[in-house]
């Protein structure tokens, strides 16, 4: 092939719009050889065919495909292999599209929980409510403190075949019983436990919550296992409509450290099972 035939590697690089160091890499590694190189000056000169296979690359790049793909599809080429490659790689991508699918619905369920917020009830205002029947996974036994539970509940994490399971929401929190409304500056027993959506996970640490009616508060600044002063609410709205607790009681994190550095920010809910005397 004549020199005037050939294009310099700039010229290519333009033609195709890459950059003359990706050719160099694309030489490095056998993926596109030139046609010729000057012995004196080193200079890279490339044919029509080089041309073509190079638009056939980027068109590959273009697909997502890695440079190792890339060079397989090259290496042996038939139809009948471009096609299984090809085919491949489409089931791959199929695979992937619906694993961003999801994770976007999950993106939008974390957003919608973030811009509730601004619609909870106010802090230390008592309301009732009715919870159908939830899951949690536990490990059962009482922590010793903040150390102990967030190590607890890393385990716990380890149990969830899901992404960012505890990035905002409010699935963290203990359960405890009724020694928590009880006025005291140390911590009070509580078993750490983490709500899960359903009851298909195959663990033995899954418990049921029961559906019931709950006493429910939601508080600024306090700290799991710990006392707080607006429990007070909670005890004398028992005393005056004649309830009694009748299980465990949740304090579940709905604004934590995932979310916000601001300790004035963060807020706890406690929620008691109760019914009439």
């Amino acid at each position: 092939m004549k020199r005037e035939d050939l294009l310099t590697i700039t010229e290519l690089a333009k033609l195709r719009k890459v950059t003359s160091e990706a050719l160099r890499h694309y030489d490095r590694i056998g993926l596109i050889k030139p046609d010729y190189i000057d012995p004196r000056s080193g200079y890279r000169y490339y044919s029509i065919r080089q041309y073509e296979k190079l638009g056939t690359v980027k068109e590959l790049r273009a697909l997502g495909m890695s440079l190792s793909e890339v060079q397989d599809y090259f290496n042996n080429r038939n139809i009948k292999k471009s096609t299984e490659i090809l085919s491949d790689y489409q089931k791959k991508l199929e695979q992937r599209l619906l694993e961003t699918m999801a994770l976007n619905k999950l993106m939008k369920r974390k957003l919608k929980f973030l811009r509730n917020l601004e619609n909870l009830p106010p802090v230390n205002t008592l309301f009732e409510q009715i919870h159908e029947e939830r899951y949690m996974i536990t490990f059962g036994e009482p922590t010793g403190g903040p150390r102990e539970h967030a190590f607890a509940f890393t385990k716990l994490e380890g149990y969830l075949n899901e992404i960012a399971p505890i990035l905002a929401s409010d699935r963290v929190g203990v359960y405890a019983d009724e020694r928590i409304l009880e006025q005291n500056d140390s911590p009070i027993p509580a078993v750490p436990m983490i709500f899960v959506d359903n009851g298909n996970i195959n663990s033995e640490y899954l418990q049921i919550i029961p559906a019931g009616k709950y006493l429910c508060l939601y508080y600024p600044e306090g700290r799991l296992e710990q006392y707080h002063p607006s429990f007070e609410l909670i005890k004398s709205y028992l005393q005056e409509h004649n309830l009694e607790i009748c299980g465990k009681i949740l304090q579940i994190y709905k604004v934590d450290v995932t979310i916000t550095s601001n300790r004035s920010e963060t807020i706890l809910e406690i929620q008691v099972p109760v019914q009439n005397k």
